[in-house]
C-alpha cells in the first residue's frame, strides 16, 4: 500500500479562495449590489468566469504549440458572460474555474518556469495561481464584506507580494491623478514588509520598502491589500493616516483599482 503523501497539484493554490467566494455567491441574490462600483453579484460572476476562460485559452495554446491569443479586453471577453441568465452564468463560472485549474496543473506540471504573453508583457504562469487566488478573495469580499474568512484570506502575505511585484503599475494605472515626481507614501502592516507608492523615473507604482521612514498609512495586512486594489474596509477604523489627510488623498486617488 503506498502511504505516500499525494502531491499537491499547482491549482490547489487558489482552490480554497475559488470554492470560500462560490459558497458565498450560492447565498447571494444575483441582483444584490457588490463593493464594485456599478457591478452586483451577476458581474462580479461573469467577470471572474470570462478572467479564468482567458487564462486557460492562453495556456491551452502555449501548452499546444500554438500562438498564444492576444489578451482580450475586459469589456469584450465579459459580455457573453453578463447576457447570461445568472443560473447558467454560475455552471459556467464553475466550469471555467475547473478548465483553468486543468490548464495551470498541465503547464506547471510539465515545465514550472513556463512564461507566456499576457495583456502586453511576459507572465510567469506561475503567477496565474497566486493572481486567481488574489480574484477570488477580493471578490469574495465585495460580496459579503469584513468577516473572519476575509481576514484571514486577504492577509496572505503572498497576495500582497504578488500586488506589489506583478501589479505594482496596473494597480495604479486606472487613476486620473499622478502625484509630481518624487512622491513617496509607505503603507505599513504590523508583521509584515512595508510597501510604497511611488512616482519616479519610471512613473507611478507599487514597490516593496525597506526605508525607515514615517509609514503614510498604518492599517492590518487584510485591510491594507483591499487599499492598495482601490478598496476600503467597512470599518474604516483598521486603517490610520498618520501624515495627513493631503498625503492620504493622493494615496487613494492613485491606488483606482485593477
Amino acid at each position: 500500500m503506498n502511504t505516500e503523501p499525494t502531491p499537491s497539484r499547482p491549482s490547489d493554490g487558489f482552490a480554497t479562495e475559488a470554492q470560500t467566494f462560490l459558497d458565498i455567491l450560492n447565498a447571494t441574490d444575483p441582483a444584490a449590489l457588490s463593493a464594485c462600483n456599478g457591478w452586483t453579484a451577476h458581474e462580479v460572476a461573469a467577470h471572474l468566469a470570462a478572467g479564468g476562460l482567458e487564462v486557460a485559452l492562453n495556456l491551452e495554446a502555449y501548452a499546444d504549440g500554438r500562438p498564444v491569443p492576444a489578451t482580450r479586453a475586459f469589456e469584450q471577453r465579459e459580455a457573453p458572460y453578463r447576457g447570461m441568465d445568472d443560473r447558467r452564468l454560475r455552471i459556467e463560472l464553475v466550469g471555467s474555474i475547473e478548465r483553468v485549474a486543468a490548464c495551470l496543473d498541465a503547464v506547471l506540471g510539465a515545465e514550472p518556469d513556463a512564461v507566456v504573453p499576457w495583456t502586453g508583457r511576459q507572465m510567469a504562469v506561475a503567477s496565474f495561481v497566486t493572481h486567481l487566488a488574489s480574484e477570488f478573495a477580493l471578490h469574495r469580499w465585495d460580496l459579503v464584506g469584513d468577516d473572519e474568512t476575509s481576514e484571514r484570506l486577504l492577509a496572505q502575505p503572498e497576495l500582497t507580494e504578488h500586488a506589489v511585484a506583478v501589479l505594482g503599475k496596473a494597480l495604479v494605472a486606472r487613476s486620473a491623478f499622478v502625484a509630481p515626481a518624487g512622491f513617496s507614501a509607505v503603507l505599513a502592516a504590523p508583521g509584515a514588509s512595508d510597501v510604497a507608492v511611488v512616482v519616479d523615473d519610471e512613473g507611478p507604482r507599487l514597490v516593496s520598502s525597506e526605508d525607515s521612514v514615517e509609514p503614510a498609512i498604518i492599517g492590518d495586512r487584510a485591510a491594507r491589500l483591499l487599499l492598495l486594489w482601490g478598496r476600503r474596509p467597512c470599518d474604516p477604523r483598521r486603517l490610520v493616516a498618520s501624515r495627513g489627510a493631503a498625503v492620504l488623498a493622493a494615496v487613494q486617488a492613485m491606488l483606482a483599482g485593477y
